[in-house]
């Protein structure tokens, strides 16, 4: 074995330091892949040219090796098995990178089945290395109690734009760690290495799949130096991640236990030098390191020292960058029990009695939660919805109750309900096991939209009092940031939305229309004004327009203005406030929404404030469309005037063969106010005349029934 140092001499080897600019180095890949697999290493190196923290990983390399001198000596023996409390922190936008609980715990499972030897292909290693897999001894148990004593299921949600490190021009893990201790769903603070191991998984960490540190000393309370990073996509063998990547986890906790590549101590597999350099450890032989599964690899011939004989790489390591690794060796074993029963960044508290009472590592935590998500919250009429228990820990019974749903109770685990008529309502679930009960009701949860009307539209937010409101919903990463109603700065009267994006904290910030009927349109198109600046240089800041057909169930990117496209003035250095002649119109064909001439018809505004731009606004959204009949329609030549109106209004349509019908007035919550007539009408042009004047200032729906189809306008009273 080779002194500790030579392990920090082999960074000199490096052929490309980290790239600032999140290019990829091609030499750092496995073969079929296009990210670096790991970059521990260079992240090292970079860590080294600070003499503070050179100095703190030196000292820890010197207390872990004479660690492992003593457990040598003692010829420590099987038998104690060191459990590591583990949080995983999900860092996501609601993209992809948005990967399952389910997901996260079953890349659990796979660290554990490989750390204790569990993994079925250990038993198929090359006949060299045969009864050399060695079982670590060593298990990952999920943390159910947060540092504020909060119970928690082991893992944590933090939305943020910085999931995907292009949000910066050069990337910075430490953003991504601040943006979880700022903005998780548990508990907003440090949660301390010397208690958990913390996993940070995300969209893009610096073209990685993963990365993280070998142990410094005197660095125990911070989780950026002693934090796992790893991609969404990488973690577990199921949902968006696959066997083929699913050891990523595995690799990067051996450098968390202090292991190195098994070719020593840079992130350049292939090069000859590294022949020179060793891993630290007697039974992995020198290797130049692999990026496929040759199994007859002898890449530094000659006479290894341990082996006494010259020896074919050991590629089925978990740490070497072949995708066939399915071991660690007894050698690896003992340099990873030295790193956790040492002093170094608290290591060997995480492991504790204690510890694992004091943080919930337990093997039969308490029942503490009723929780429960739904992929879809928000919904058209008629629409099903797929709940997911999310309760912790170990509920054997479930008990739902769903006001407007059918069925209105469930007792399975994972309901599917319908919903058919429009309004907001709340759900309960109460669960329980043999050591208790616990219930929770969230009011509000599901949303069922009503229909705004068939084109023409024409949104100038004049009659919009607060948001979010019945025609438009909001949501925001993080909290707080979000779409407002202006009051004297709009483009065709005194009212807009905006996005208050002056400030420097990066936001993304969504803007999400209600239901809107387009099967009656021949044809439609969308436009709409905009207004945005920066504060000098381009900011990087974007807009995206998405649409859906099938109320927000999917959505498809329409537009997307960035940089000078964005951009509508000239850079201010203050608060912005567009003039007249500052705002942009913006256009969606009606060639591109041909195919969106849907009932269920959605539009949403993303806007990814990445902290250096200033203000953006929004105004007079239209929706013109041309009507058609079809024969499953029951009138068209609708028309609702005035409107809006602060007197009574006139309804006329034209009835394409005598139907019974009723035409009603709605609230924004679906509640009938008014009924202006029900009974038997004639074919032909129809009109009738709404008394208005009796109901309250603010928005309704004008409905249209025949017993099978409904047609909704929008009606403002003023």
């Amino acid at each position: 074995m080779k002194q500790y140092f030579l392990i920090i001499a082999g960074l000199a080897f490096a052929t490309q330091t980290f790239s600032q600019n999140n290019a990829i180095d091609l030499s750092n890949t496995r073969d079929g892949e296009s990210v670096e697999y790991c970059t521990t290493h260079k992240k090292l190196e970079q860590l080294l040219q600070d003499p503070d923290l050179a100095f703190k990983y030196q000292k820890g390399q010197q207390i872990m090796q004479q660690q492992e001198t003593l457990l040598k000596q003692n010829q420590e023996k099987s038998g104690t098995v060191y459990k590591i409390p583990i949080v995983f922190h999900l860092l996501h936008n609601g993209g992809t990178e948005k990967i399952s609980d389910e997901q996260i715990l079953d890349g659990l499972r796979v660290l554990n089945r490989d750390f204790r030897r569990l993994n079925t292909d250990a038993n198929n290693v090359v006949s060299a290395f045969q009864g050399m897999p060695a079982d670590i001894e060593i298990e990952f148990v999920l943390a159910t109690i947060a540092p504020n004593g909060q119970c928690f299921s082991g893992i944590t949600h933090t939305q943020s734009p910085l999931t995907n490190d292009t949000q910066n021009d050069s990337y910075d893990g430490q953003d991504q760690v601040n943006a979880v201790i700022n903005g998780n769903d548990v508990y907003q603070g440090n949660w301390s290495p010397s208690n958990y191991l913390n996993v940070i998984i995300c969209k893009s960490i610096g073209g990685a799949g993963g990365y993280t540190f070998n142990p410094m000393w005197g660095t125990g309370n911070n989780m950026y130096y002693n934090s796992v990073f790893v991609l969404s996509n990488y973690v577990g063998e199921i949902g968006t991640s696959s066997p083929f990547t699913a050891r990523t986890l595995t690799h990067e906790v051996g450098h968390w236990l202090n292991l190195s590549h098994t070719w020593g101590g840079n992130n350049n597999p292939g090069n000859s030098s590294s022949c020179n350099n060793d891993d630290g450890v007697d039974d992995t032989p020198n290797c130049i390191g692999l990026t496929t599964c040759n199994l007859n690899a002898n890449t530094c011939t000659g006479i290894d020292p341990f082996y006494g004989f010259d020896q074919i790489d050991n590629a089925e390591n978990y740490m070497d960058y072949s995708y066939c690794s399915k071991m660690f060796t007894p050698g690896q074993k003992t340099r990873m029990r030295a790193a956790i029963t040492s002093s170094v960044a608290g290591r060997n508290n995480v492991w504790t009695t204690s510890n694992l009472i004091a943080v919930g590592a337990t093997s039969n935590p308490p029942l503490c939660k009723a929780k429960f998500d739904a992929e879809n919250r928000i919904i058209c009429n008629g629409q099903t919805v797929q709940f997911d228990d999310q309760s912790y820990h170990n509920p054997t019974s479930w008990s739902w109750t769903f006001v407007g749903g059918s069925p209105a109770t469930s007792t399975q685990q994972n309901p599917s309900v319908t919903y058919n008529s429009p309004g907001s309502y709340p759900v309960s679930l109460t669960v329980s096991n043999a050591n208790g009960t616990v219930s929770n009701t969230v009011q509000d949860f599901i949303t069922v939209l009503s229909e705004t009307g068939i084109a023409p539209i024409h949104e100038s937010f004049e009659y919009e009092t607060i948001l979010p409101s019945a025609n438009w919903f909001l949501e925001a990463s993080p909290v707080g940031a979000n779409w407002e109603l202006t009051d004297g700065v709009g483009y065709s009267g005194t009212k807009s939305v905006k996005v208050n994006a002056y400030a420097e904290d990066p936001s993304t910030t969504i803007l999400e229309s209600t239901s809107i009927t387009l099967d009656l349109n021949l044809s439609a198109s969308l436009s709409f004004k905009y207004a945005y600046t920066t504060k000098g240089s381009n900011a990087g800041d974007k807009l995206i327009v998405k649409v859906s057909k099938n109320c927000g169930q999917t959505w498809v990117t329409k537009k997307v203005l960035q940089g000078t496209t964005l951009q509508t003035a000239s850079p201010r250095s203050s608060d912005f406030i567009p003039t007249q002649n500052e705002w942009k119109t913006a256009t969606i064909n009606s060639t591109s929404l041909s195919s969106y001439l849907t009932s269920d018809f959605r539009i949403k505004f993303i806007f990814e404030n990445k902290g250096g731009g200033n203000n953006l606004y929004i105004d007079d959204i239209n929706i013109d469309g041309v009507v058609t009949v079809e024969e499953n329609k029951f009138l068209n030549d609708l028309s609702l005037y005035p409107n809006p109106t602060n007197g009574n209004a006139s309804l006329s349509f034209y009835l394409n063969q005598q139907e019974k019908i009723s035409i009603d007035i709605v609230d924004l919550v679906g509640k009938k106010v008014l009924t202006v007539f029900n009974g038997n009408l004639p074919s032909g042009q129809q009109f009738f005349s709404l008394p208005t004047n009796t109901l309250s200032k603010g928005i309704y729906f004008v409905r249209i029934n025949n017993t099978k189809n409904n047609i909704t306008q929008k009606l403002i009273i003023e």
